[in-house]
Formats: structure tokens, sequence, C-alpha cells
């Protein structure tokens, strides 16, 4: 217990005790990027990577993420009034107030975020005594060559008078990081990963313009008689070399005029591969993906939606370092002006988006389960505002309404009541099922709906999925083809099969189907 004590609040493994960093507490770490230790001038090189077409249209991309989000203050402790007033304070104090001539809240928030590009990006606040609270009155991005880390990842300012750094006041400075830690407070800098990618691209592109000036245009070819003087000889390669800017050549009787025109036997030149390939890393480095940035072999549905959600969850995880500056900014105002016992309020980034068919769909089958969903509520989720009158509302047809559809292969697949074979199976359960919302809006009864979406499921099945298997396997019988020829074929087949919408369509009806008929057996 007491070796316990004499632990608490010490570290045993900090930089007073490092034996590689006898000097270094005293000073400034060095920053570990590659490319400021092997260069020494990494913001210079950064601005050069970011001018870069495709790097600028990622970052873009980035930023237009980023903005199409709102941002809202949340109270730290909901259950305390005190937080809450603290909350509208802070709320009502934004809204008055622009950080800095050039930028508004959204852009402040928007270059704490480019931390991913540089590592850190630190922004000077500008206190003041306003109205009785200390109040931040400007808060100014300021360049990252001004700043450097102690070994205890306290930032160090550098000025005309300390070249080393020099420590700052509390609360002075907001320093917005990506990726750091205690061993490398200056964090991991996404441009630092395009470096190469981009000097090697832009090496691609010298040869390849190179290329394009040497080989790009045809190579006219004169054929001079044999006996042909010397000056006639001369005269030629002079029509020759000006037939490039004139769009023309005169050249005497009895001489033969060529265009070459030089081919490649691979799809592209080296050249144009490697700029491809510096682009791909390069989204891989920003964005996370290269899909995206560069739609090579264009992938399948299931690979853009996962590719998409990739995208979030970055995007997503980039927005919190502003959320995390801001938080720090919020607590030094909540801690001057209340005291310490008050949580400080929470900056949180969201976006309206109405909800689509999906959502929709799944407030239909709550009310067919009877689970008497709120109408308003799926309005207001949906984005669709209330009629004001009947004049003014959508009303179904039901001379036009048709059933709930789905994608069916062929010329006449449409079931009706009088050809279904499933009847007799179903009728002991239509007394029972009732509330088929669908069905009324469609002018349908409650028995033909469920026997349409039965019918309707069964035959889309049978025309999309069996029948061109048993066709494909008559085929290969008949061709005398073999069991593993077949089995690679019907995998292809059964992946473009299972893809396609009008099998989703059926699916999504046999669980409607199926949710009635269960709960028809519950009624019996």
């Amino acid at each position: 217990m007491n070796g316990l004590r004499m632990g608490l609040g010490t570290t045993v493994a900090g930089p007073e005790t490092d034996p590689y960093r006898f000097i270094g507490p005293m000073f400034a770490l060095p920053n570990p990027d590659p490319i400021l230790r092997q260069m020494g001038v990494a913001e210079t090189v950064y601005h050069s990577i970011l001018v870069d077409s495709h790097v600028i249209g990622e970052v873009r991309s980035i930023r237009g993420s980023f903005r199409s989000h709102e941002y809202r203050l949340l109270p730290g402790n909901e259950d305390d009034p005190k937080s809450v007033k603290v909350r509208d304070f802070v709320q009502d104090w934004m809204k008055g107030m622009r950080p800095n001539e050039v930028a508004d809240w959204m852009e402040v928030f928007w270059q704490m975020c480019s931390a991913i590009f540089t590592g850190y990006h630190a922004h000077e606040v500008v206190w003041d005594l306003v109205d009785g609270y200390y109040l931040p009155t400007e808060i100014l991005d300021r360049p990252g060559r001004r700043f450097r880390f102690d070994a205890w990842s306290k930032p160090l300012l550098l000025t005309r008078s300390n070249l080393y750094g020099e420590s700052v006041q509390p609360g002075k400075f907001l320093i917005s990081r990506h990726m750091a830690t205690t061993v490398n407070p200056y964090g991991i800098p996404l441009l630092s990963s395009c470096f190469w990618p981009w000097t090697f691209k832009t090496g691609g592109w010298r040869y390849f313009v190179k290329y394009c000036e040497k080989h790009g245009l045809p190579w006219p070819v004169g054929r001079y008689p044999m006996g042909a003087s010397e000056e006639d000889q001369d005269a030629l390669a002079d029509a020759l070399g000006n037939m490039l800017e004139s769009g023309y050549v005169t050249a005497p009787e009895g001489t033969s005029l060529e265009l070459l025109v030089p081919t490649s036997s691979g799809s592209q030149l080296p050249q144009q591969s490697l700029i491809d390939l510096c682009n791909r890393e390069i989204s891989k480095a920003l964005t996370g993906q290269s899909m995206v940035g560069e739609l090579h072999n264009t992938g399948a549905r299931a690979a853009s939606e996962t590719a998409a959600r990739r995208s979030d969850a970055i995007h997503n995880s980039d927005r919190e370092i502003s959320v995390s500056s801001m938080g720090e900014l919020l607590r030094w105002i909540t801690l001057y002006n209340f005291g310490p016992d008050v949580a400080p309020p929470r900056l949180e980034f969201f976006r309206n988006t109405p909800a689509g068919l999906e959502r929709g769909k799944t407030y239909q089958l709550a009310a067919q389960m009877g689970a008497r969903p709120s109408k308003d509520a799926m309005l207001e989720e949906l984005g669709i505002p209330q009629a004001e009158d009947d004049e003014d509302a959508l009303l179904p047809n039901a001379g036009q309404a048709k059933a709930p559809t789905v994608a069916q292969p062929g010329p006449d697949t449409t079931a009706t009541p009088e050809t279904s074979d499933g009847q007799g199976d179903f009728s002991r359960y239509l007394g029972h099922v009732r509330g088929f919302s669908f069905a009324a809006a469609a002018g349908m009864t409650e028995d033909e709906a469920v026997l349409l979406a039965a019918e309707a499921a069964d035959q889309a099945i049978d025309a999309g999925l069996i029948s061109p298997i048993a066709d494909m396997l008559a085929q290969f019988e008949a061709d005398g083809r073999s069991l593993e020829e077949f089995k690679a074929a019907f995998e292809e087949q059964t992946g473009q099969l299972l893809d396609d919408r009008a099998l989703r369509d059926v699916v999504s009806q046999a669980l409607t189907y199926a949710v009635l008929r269960g709960a028809a057996t519950q009624a019996d």
C-alpha cells in the first residue's frame, strides 16, 4: 500500500527519465514528418501538393462533405439548469460574434478539421472583457511553422527573440491535431503521404509531355525519285519542315508524301499508367479509397455502397477534430465565467436529410403489423408537408392505381385472383387479415392484394431465376459440355440474377406476405 501511495500522480517513463534524450526535455521535439526532416520546407511542399489538380479535387470533396453539415450546441448536462443556461449564453454569443474578418464559424471549424492535411493547425484566441464576461473577441488561424512542441506535448511559440520556442499562457492557443500522440504531438499529415506519388506523378507528366511533343504528331515522310539533285532534296526537306506550321507542302513532280502515325502496343502508355497509379495512391491517402477518385473497372453496387459507408466514417472522424478543439474553447469560456462545477456545452454537427423510400416502407410495415405509427411523424421525417385541404391533396386514383408492383420478366406475367392457383391454401387466412393499407389505396380488396402479391412472387422467381438456369442446363447437355463448365457458368449466372432489382423487389413482397400470413395464423 505504501508503494501505491508513492506512485500516485507520478510517471516513471516520461521524458525526464529517457536515457536517449538527456538534453531533449529542455528543447522542442523535432517534427518526425519525413518531408520536413529531409527537406526542411514542409509548408512549401505541402502548398505545392495542394495545387495539384487531383489533390485539390479530393480536398474539395472532403470540404464539401464538411460544409454540408450544420452545427448546434448541446448542454454539457441536460439535467443541470446551470449547464443549460451556459449553453444558451454561449449560443447567443456565437450568433452575434464573427471569429475574424475573413472567416465565419464554419470556416474556422474547417480550418481546425484541415489539420488532417498538415498534422496540426493552430488558432490564437484573443480575449477581452465583454459586458462583464471574459470572452474571445477574435479567433485567428496561425501558420504551423510558428510552433513546436516540447517533450510534454505542450506548444512552444517561435519568436524573433527565441528561435527555440517559448511557452505560452494557458487559454491562448487552440491546437487541432490529427492522430497525435505524446510521442508525436505534431500529428500525422496526410499530405506527407501524398509526397512521393505527387513527385513521381509530376515527373511522369514531364516525360509524357515530351512523348506527345515527339510522337503525338504524324511524321511526314517524303520520297524523291532516283537521280534527284541535291537542290531538289533540300527543297523537299524544307517543304516537309514547314508542313506542320503551314498545313500544306509543295514538291517537285515525281516525289511522294506519306504520314506515319505512331501507335502503342498497350492500352495505355507507361507514363499515363504511372500518372493514374499515383492519382489512386493520393486518393487512398486523402479519402481512404480510390474508387471515387479514379473509376477504373467500375465495381458492383455492393462495392460502391461499401465505399460510401467508408467515406462517411472517415469524414465523421475528421469532424471530431473540430469538435475536440471547440470543446477546449467552450471549456475555457465556462471555466472563466461560471466556475469549474458547471459542465461546458458541446458542439455537434448534423445534417437534415429527408428519409427515403426504405424509411417509408418501414412505416408501412409497422402499420400492417398493428403498431399504429404516427402519420404526422412519418410525413415530417420524409419531408412531405401536409395538404391544407382536399383540393390541394394528392389522392389515390382508384381507377388507375395498381397494387405494389415487382419487376417481372415477360410480356404477360400479371397475376389476378382468377388465375391464381393458391386460393385454396390462403382462403382460411383471408378472413382474419385486416388493415391491408395499400390494398384500399389501390382500389383492391384485401383478398385480391394477398393473392396478387403471392402469385407475382411465384411468377417473378420462376421467370427470373429458375427458368434461365433450366434453359442453361438443357443447352449445356445438348452441347455435350462438362460439369465443371456448367458449374462456372452457373456461379456467374447466379451472381447476376441475385443482383437483379426485380428479385430484390420479390423478396420485399415475400416478406410483406409472410408478415400478413403470420398475423392471420395468430388470429386463428
